[in-house]
């Protein structure tokens, strides 16, 4: 009897087996999406003040827990056109993110402002998901619309982010 119902349970184990891996099978085969991470929420914003943790309210913290920063108005719901992960200069991670038309002279219009200014507002904070990649100082004007992100990047969190900056909803 406990052969019978030790049989039974490999066989609806083995079976539960084969239903899965054919699942997968036929989502390689058709190509069908895999799930994706969420649209990412995008924005370029001025650095007001900078300063070390812990964070005080009404800051925001760096994406390596490293600076805080007090922003100040700038683009919000920014939509990529195109991002994509590359290394730059052979050693570090980074995101080129064309700017859809709409945003790239607003973009524009912002560095050209910051530059004039004194440390640390002529820093522009990269914000995604609530955190600041990255954090350059703005030395001139950044015409067009192509802007490159650089930071903490590994490979895989440089093409999760690219992917997710242009699956953002327009």
């Amino acid at each position: 009897m406990i052969a019978i119902v030790v049989a039974t349970f490999i066989v609806l184990g083995l079976a539960g087996l084969v239903i899965v891996m054919t699942g997968r099978v036929l989502t390689a085969m058709t190509g069908a999406p895999r799930p994706e991470s969420p649209p990412a929420s995008f924005e370029l914003r001025p650095v007001l003040e900078e300063s070390s943790v812990p964070c005080a309210p009404g800051t925001v913290a760096a994406l390596g827990g490293s600076s805080c920063y007090k922003l100040g108005q700038g683009m919000a719901d920014i939509r990529a056109e195109k991002a994509t992960a590359a290394m730059s200069y052979g050693t570090t991670w980074t995101v080129q993110v064309t700017l859809n038309e709409t945003d790239g002279p607003t973009f524009s219009d912002l560095t050209s402002r910051l530059y004039q200014l004194p440390a640390p507002r002529n820093k522009l904070a990269v914000v995604v998901d609530g955190k600041v990649i990255t954090a350059p100082t703005i030395t001139q004007q950044i015409p067009g619309r192509v802007l490159e992100i650089s930071g903490a990047l590994t490979q895989q969190t440089a093409t999760d982010l690219a992917r997710r900056l242009v699956a953002a909803p327009n």
